[in-house]
């Protein structure tokens, strides 16, 4: 498997070239100063066969956009993710991921001023408009028109680490609070292993982590027999299904610990457990501290970007 970094900006009809060409220029020098082979690509044809990339960014545009000027994009998207590709939108950007159906049921955000349009054509559409960035391992969505810069960051950190994203913001002179040490330990599950059936079971996990779901959900899901599920997940992510579950819901966890001000039961219970105490046991195990210091912690975290 070929594991060089790819990642697309999709030019689409009405895009904000500033913010076209400034992702060039960001991720670009991201990956010069961490001297890695990134194979950046500007892209405006959205029907013809493309290479696996490992994410897509939609920028924002500088007026309304209108899918019939790009009827082949949604399921252009909807290939490309199928492939273990991040898609990751800004602003207007998240129009397109509503059309392609990508979102599942999942809280994304984008301006605050295309909320009533984007609920009202895609009223299924999970809208929280007050968080900048939104974050899972195969969407990233972001908000306001100059949020594309956000949306660079975390692909540098995500794809480069931590300190070439911190590296790059001050060379910019851009704002990196936001993102100062979010975790001190991060979940990134591996999209890229060419495994269509297990990275289905993947999809599958990202949109139900908070469910009841069960070995069997995951069986069903993939298509496989139970043994060869079982082996060929392990052989793609690296963990048995139960793990990645586990280390999942634990990442949602972390998210709403520094997000919200939700007592830690409610947080156990909208990851998918039933048992506090279990739960607490399990998040101490594999984040090395309880969920309340990890709160505290990170809220005495200072600005590292400083």
């Amino acid at each position: 498997m070929d594991q060089s970094l790819s990642i697309a900006i999709l030019a689409y009809p009405g895009s904000l070239k500033s913010a076209v060409y400034g992702l060039q220029d960001i991720l670009g020098h991201a990956a010069r100063i961490s001297d890695t082979g990134m194979k950046l690509d500007l892209l405006e044809d959205f029907s013809a066969a493309v290479d696996r990339y490992d994410a897509v960014v939609l920028p924002p545009s500088a007026g309304t956009v209108r899918l019939e000027e790009v009827p082949a994009l949604p399921a252009f998207l909807q290939h490309l993710h199928g492939r273990g590709a991040v898609v990751c939108s800004a602003c207007t950007g998240l129009t397109f991921v509503a059309a392609a159906g990508l979102a599942e049921g999942r809280k994304v955000t984008t301006h605050w001023g295309l909320e009533q349009r984007l609920s009202a054509a895609y009223p299924d559409l999970r809208l929280d408009t007050d968080r900048l960035l939104i974050e899972y391992s195969d969407l990233i969505t972001a908000g306001g028109l100059m949020a594309w810069v956000d949306l660079a960051l975390a692909l540098i950190e995500r794809f480069l680490g931590y300190p070439v994203a911190v590296a790059t913001a001050r060379h910019f002179i851009v704002d990196f609070r936001r993102r100062d040490q979010r975790r001190f330990r991060r979940f990134l599950p591996e999209l890229r292993h060419g495994d269509a059936s297990i990275l289905k079971v993947q999809h599958f996990l990202e949109t139900r982590s908070g469910d009841d779901v069960s070995f069997a959900d995951m069986v069903r899901t993939s298509g496989l027999p139970a043994r060869t599920f079982q082996r060929r997940f392990k052989l793609a992510t690296g963990l048995a299904p139960k793990q990645y579950l586990q280390e999942l819901r634990i990442e949602r966890a972390r998210d709403l610990l520094i997000e919200t001000d939700r007592p830690v039961s409610d947080i156990c219970f909208a990851i998918g457990y039933n048992d506090p105490p279990s739960f607490v046991r399990l998040f101490s195990r594999l984040s090395g501290l309880t969920p309340g210091a990890f709160r505290e912690q990170y809220r005495r975290q200072p600005d590292m970007a400083g």
